[in-house]
């Protein structure tokens, strides 16, 4: 099994990236969803606690490390091969969340915004483990006595 680690770290940084992004654009209707007063959200904000994106961008490295194993058990890799192998590794973990949010009795719109992130940011990253193929296996030659 060979793994391309530069595409495992790229697929997990673009996924944080995306993340970034994802949340910025649902703030408002994530945020409220969250629970969190905005009195206490607006003391969080004031002060930033790095921690919390630290441990996000190990676990989107972790889940591109998840892709890229799957990926290693197919002959070949390409961007269709990478984006159907991220569809199912997001759609566990989407349903997962959703599963437990439901019973948290979470808004519609924070399920959805909340769920759709971790399917799509998996398919981003198997799109880009797909596309950035490992290295070959070295060759052995055996020579005769």
């Amino acid at each position: 099994m060979r793994l391309n680690w530069g595409a495992v770290v790229l697929a997990g940084i673009a996924d944080w990236i995306l993340g970034a992004i994802w949340f910025t654009a649902f703030r408002v209707p994530w945020q409220a969803g969250t629970r969190i007063p905005p009195e206490e959200l607006q003391a969080y904000t004031a002060h930033p606690n790095f921690w919390p994106y630290i441990v996000s961008l190990i676990c989107s490295i972790l889940i591109a490390y998840v892709i890229a194993r799957v990926l290693s058990g197919y002959q070949t890799h390409s961007l269709l091969r990478g984006a159907s192998v991220g569809i199912l590794v997001g759609l566990a973990a989407a349903v997962a969340m959703i599963t437990n949010m439901v019973f948290e009795i979470r808004t519609v719109p924070f399920i959805l915004i909340s769920a759709a992130y971790p399917l799509l940011g998996c398919i981003l990253m198997g799109i880009i483990v797909g596309v950035w193929k490992p290295k070959a296996k070295p060759e052995v030659s055996r020579s005769t006595p």
